[in-house]
């Protein structure tokens, strides 16, 4: 957290303090005025619950005693059978009313003889004979908890009884409009009870939460138009709760029970104390002002610190802090100064260092993930990077070879976790398209946990050494006349293809051509035109044998050829090839066309792969001087 916040909210917390007190006392007598006022507007609002629900119930009873003073209803009830006229006063009784579910005129057989469903039997009928006259219920089922939607009143006539049934799911009934609109605050609480106690209706709660054994217990009891008074309960949920009730109705009525939380007793206060508001605003205004006012004058000297730091930072190495005074901050801004000073030159010297060399000096900070390179890098390599960040740095962007990406990738994992490269070396593209070797070393800075928070690098220029290195060793492995191994090679060759001939489970065959009267070349024209007829034989051999094998010189004019998969290239025709195209000859620099003889020896691996080298190649050798013994320019097998 920085300084000033510290000093700001120090500041207001010892200077609340006192605030918060002053608050509390306050608090504790607006809580004794809030419940005094909480008690007379839930007493209030359950007395005014009696006009709407004698109201309810006296519709309830008006509507069932209109229907039951029908001729033709008593008729029907009195006979116990069904009649047109009695029917259609029931059905037209329920279709006029919206709020109606049925009007039913049931016999004491349970069958629906008029009205609603006329014809059909009630369902649980029997369960509707304990039911009082003219009494209100609220489930069609008799015994089961109210579902809420369903209130029913009853009347016997005749042999039969009349059964309404109205709708309270409706927002729009009486019972629904006692209970929504006699709401207060978000936790005041209306309900509607019947006179078994169970759940009629109420505003966003269930029977469980609030018509518990104990609330029950303070309303039972209750005579009509009596009011239990104020009483406290515990609700379900463990929350006291402040509550009144009034029941209407006689011994089949409805009791209205209005509760509230006790802890919004606070809300319900009509005397706060405009001092102790006053006070407060005052107290927190003074608080804020004061806490902004002392943060600024004790961090502004800090902050001209900072921004200092940040133009130097930027590239501004001439700036300093200025309007120094001789206290705590004045101090410490010329040690400031004094340490920018020796930054500023230990900078300069190294910058000039780095960019007087060839090599090109990196640096990855770990903590604010930012890479930045020496000035010389632009001559080096196209790359420009968009920012210092290390997802854009040249580090991560570089145009690596092929070859060496993974090998690259690893190590430069290996370095973000804190390990150096050591003298590793990578094909990268330079400013002219082309890849050139290039030596990376690092060392790693690591703070007092050990924790690696900077990595200082250098990339090298190695091409042309690396270059001038790999042309010695090419230059090594190959004769320099006829471009083609040189003896070692050759040997180290066939011995590595021993191995791979075992694995593939193949043949090979080891040709040793021998040119027939070299001596001839040398003495009767030149040592150059003998120079000639070898690159002339390398030529040949080299064309006959790429794809297939490869070939090197022995020694003189002596030769070795290797031939894989022996079993499909065959060396006979091989070695037929290379006899008829030597002897067509070429054009050799001193006018003439020379042919060129060949005496070849063949000597073949089929399963004996623990052959030495030496003791392969010496066969083939036998079987070229047999060829030499018996005419020479033709080839010979030995086994």
């Amino acid at each position: 957290m920085k300084f000033k916040k510290v000093l700001m909210i120090a500041a207001m917390v010892f200077a609340i303090i006192p605030m918060v007190a002053f608050a509390i006392v306050g608090n504790n007598a607006l809580s004794a005025s809030g419940e005094e006022e909480l008690n007379k507007i839930v007493t209030s609002l359950a007395e005014n619950q009696a006009a709407p629900m004698n109201s309810l119930i006296t519709g309830a009873k008006s509507d069932i005693s209109f229907l039951a003073n029908f001729d033709a209803v008593k008729g029907a009830a009195t006979s116990g059978s069904a009649n047109s006229e009695a029917d259609a006063v029931l059905k037209n009784f329920a279709d006029g009313n919206a709020l109606v579910v049925g009007a039913r005129l049931v016999n004491n057989s349970g069958k629906i003889i008029a009205g609603t469903d006329s014809g059909s039997n009630l369902d649980n009928a029997s369960g509707y004979y304990a039911f009082s006259d003219d009494a209100l219920y609220f489930d069609e089922v008799s015994g089961k908890t109210n579902t809420n939607s369903t209130m029913v009143i009853k009347k016997n006539i005749g042999q039969c009884f009349i059964l309404i049934s109205y709708d309270i799911a409706e927002n729009n009934t009486l019972l629904a409009r006692i209970c929504d609109d006699a709401k207060f605050y978000s936790e005041g609480n209306v309900i509607i009870v019947d006179s078994k106690l169970n759940w009629s209706k109420g505003k966003g709660y269930s029977s469980a939460s609030v018509l518990n054994e104990e609330l029950k217990a303070k309303i039972s009891g209750l005579a009509d138009g009596q009011s239990t008074g104020v009483f406290k309960y515990v609700a379900n949920d463990d929350v006291e709760n402040v509550g009144a009730a009034v029941k209407v109705g006689g011994e089949n009525g409805l009791t209205a029970i209005v509760s509230c939380p006790s802890a919004r007793a606070i809300y319900f206060s009509r005397h706060p104390s405009t001092t102790i508001v006053v006070m407060s605003i005052v107290l927190a205004v003074i608080c804020i002002v004061a806490a902004i006012v002392v943060s600024k004058i004790l961090t502004a000297p800090l902050k001209n610190i900072q921004s200092t730091l940040e133009t130097i930072r930027n590239g501004d190495h001439e700036a300093r802090i200025r309007n120094m005074n001789n206290n705590e901050y004045g101090q410490l801004s010329r040690a400031f100064n004094n340490l920018v000073d020796d930054i500023v030159v230990s900078e300069d010297r190294y910058r000039n260092i780095s960019e007087m060399s060839d090599n090109i000096i990196f640096e990855w900070n770990f903590k604010t993930n930012e890479v930045v390179f020496s000035n010389n890098f632009n001559k080096k390599f196209s790359y420009r990077a968009p920012s210092n960040h290390f997802g854009d740095s040249f580090l991560l962007k570089a145009k690596v070879h092929p070859d060496d990406l993974d090998r690259y990738r690893k190590d430069l994992d290996q370095l973000e976790k804190g390990k150096d490269f050591e003298r590793n070396e990578y094909r990268i593209k330079n400013i002219y398209g082309d890849f050139i070797w290039v030596l990376m070393r690092t060392a790693t800075l690591k703070d007092n946990d050990g924790k690696p928070v900077k990595v200082v690098g250098v990339m090298v220029d190695i091409d042309r050494g690396k270059k001038s290195e790999q042309q010695l060793t090419e230059r090594a492995s190959y004769d320099a006349l006829t471009e083609l191994y040189n003896r070692e090679t050759i040997e180290n060759q066939i011995d590595n293809e021993i191995s791979l001939s075992e694995m593939r489970k193949s043949e090979m065959a080891v040709l040793f051509i021998d040119v027939d009267d070299f001596k001839h070349y040398n003495d009767n024209y030149s040592h150059a035109t003998g120079d000639q007829v070898l690159k002339f034989l390398a030529r040949t051999i080299k064309t006959e044998v790429e794809g297939v094998g490869f070939a090197g010189r022995y020694g003189g004019d002596e030769f070795i050829v290797l031939l894989r998969d022996a079993e499909t290239n065959d060396p006979a025709l091989f070695a037929q090839r290379v006899i008829t195209k030597l002897n067509e000859g070429f054009d050799a620099d001193i006018g003439e066309r020379l042919s060129v003889s060949v005496s070849i020896g063949i000597a073949l691996i089929k399963d004996n792969y623990n052959t030495r080298v030496e003791y392969l190649i010496g066969k083939a050798d036998d079987a070229m001087y047999s060829v030499k013994k018996s005419g020479k320019s033709n080839y010979a097998f030995i086994n």
